[in-house]
């Protein structure tokens, strides 16, 4: 008698294929992604007439109890999820040894790889707090926020994905399960106990790879920690196990984004360092709190300056220059110059802006509308007020009688004139509002009618 060899144990795809293609109600059309754990397929809901993402998980695995489990988990605390942010599950089933769920197709793939613009950081930030923030409501944190679970729709809007790791919420005073709306979170099953560890080393927070007791703030670290990777192009640990992330905690803090000189807002930066505080009191404690941080970090809607605005500010600078100037003409011909690069350096520290810019509610910017460098309102002061010291000398010239120098500043001068003033009043009506000097330095004068800088 003949002995017969086992098949090996069948993947996923080969255990579809005798279903022709079909899991319930559900068709299967292709393979989007696979992993560990099973694959991502495109799919159609045969009953609801809709494109779905159908995930699988592998037939070894669905035998194996902590494996279903942590399927099933995922499944229940999505599907208890409902926000625009959040991918919606529609189904959770098995069919023979295929153990499936059907959720909403989201087809712009995942951040996972990309760098973006700090905009567009804040925009996917906000999205994705307001999402979380309904999942906390519900008495669930995510415990694995990377870019791989970040996915993009076809209209750019950011959704959070596999709630795999998900857990119940603790009470900061208590120690125990929260529990504020009729949504059960003990339908979930638990995988996790204090004292074990879960998670994607690079985004982990330093209690979370502790295994001590979770709430938001974790899931915040991971935002920061996310984010981080997306605006500086790497995460802020290269920690692929608990041992190296542990040695990372005990270290110094990664680079600041402001100190990796990319080229964003102070309030941007300081926000994300803030989300990866490594000691929970100095994080965000909520994600009001933390909301409220991005819409002060976010960018302001600008118009172009009208022309009398930029007239009143011109005249309240120049104030400062006609008024020493005139008491040391004949003595010190540029200190009314200097008293003016000074008020406007000065002013340029404290408010962004000159003072009587400031005082008209204009703002000193450079594309994409981010704080002028001191360096561009430096260009920007010699380019269209420098004529003035050359004015001055002229003057003094004058007194003086000395005809050569006379000559050289007024052509200097001249020509100052006509790259700053003389391009200031084209400005007034053009479109764009912007000076000869405002392209030279690369700045512009904007009205923030958002009243921040």
């Amino acid at each position: 008698m003949s002995s017969v060899t086992p098949d090996p144990e069948p993947t996923a795809p080969e255990i579809i294929q005798p279903l022709s293609q079909y899991l319930n109600h559900f068709r299967l059309d292709k393979e989007l992604a696979s992993g560990g754990m099973g694959a991502v397929y495109l799919g159609f809901d045969e009953s609801l007439q809709r494109p779905v993402a159908i995930k699988l998980i592998r037939p070894e695995l669905a035998r194996q109890q902590s494996f279903l489990d942590r399927f099933i988990r995922e499944a229940r605390a999505q599907a208890q999820v409902t926000h625009s942010n959040v991918v919606q599950v529609f189904f959770v089933g098995q069919e023979r040894d295929v153990v499936f769920i059907a959720m909403e197709l989201v087809d712009g793939g995942s951040l996972a790889g990309k760098r973006i613009s700090w905009q567009e950081a804040l925009e996917h930030m906000r999205g994705l707090c307001e999402g979380l923030r309904e999942a906390a409501r519900l008495n669930i944190i995510h415990r694995d926020i990377k870019p791989a679970n970040i996915l993009l729709d076809r209209f750019g809007l950011a959704h959070i994905a596999d709630f795999g790791l998900a857990a119940p919420v603790f009470s900061r005073d208590t120690g125990e399960p929260m529990s504020k709306t009729p949504t059960k979170s003990a339908a979930l099953p638990v995988l996790t106990q204090v004292g074990s560890v879960m998670g994607s080393p690079p985004y982990m927070s330093p209690e979370q790879a502790r295994g001590e007791q979770l709430d938001v703030r974790t899931d915040i670290y991971g935002l920061g920690a996310t984010f981080y990777e997306l605006l500086a192009g790497h995460a802020p640990t290269k920690a692929m196990t608990l041992h190296e992330l542990e040695r990372f905690m005990s270290g110094p803090p990664p680079p600041t984004l402001q100190s990796l000189g990319l080229e964003m807002p102070r309030k941007v930066a300081a926000l994300i360092d803030k989300c990866m505080a490594r000691d929970l009191k100095d994080r965000f404690q909520s994600y009001d709190e933390l909301i409220a941080a991005i819409d002060a970090a976010a960018p302001r809607p600008i118009v172009p300056a009208p022309a009398v605005p930029r007239i009143l500010s011109w005249l309240v600078d120049l104030a400062v220059y006609g008024a020493v100037t005139r008491l040391t003409l004949q003595v010190w011909p540029v200190l009314g110059f200097l008293a003016l690069f000074a008020w406007v350096v000065l002013g340029a520290l404290l408010v962004g802006s000159t003072p009587g810019q400031w005082m008209m509610r204009l703002k000193l910017r450079k594309p994409p509308d981010l704080p002028a460098p001191i360096g561009r309102v430096a260009l920007r002061f010699l380019l269209q007020h420098g004529w003035l010291a050359f004015a001055a000398l002229t003057v003094a010239s004058i007194y003086q009688s000395s005809g050569a120098a006379l000559f050289v500043y007024a052509g200097l001068g001249a020509l100052l004139l006509l790259v700053g003033v003389g391009g200031s009043v084209l400005a007034l009506f053009s479109k764009e509002r912007r000076t000869l000097a405002d392209r030279l330095s690369g700045t512009r004068v904007l009205v923030d009618v958002g009243g921040g800088s």
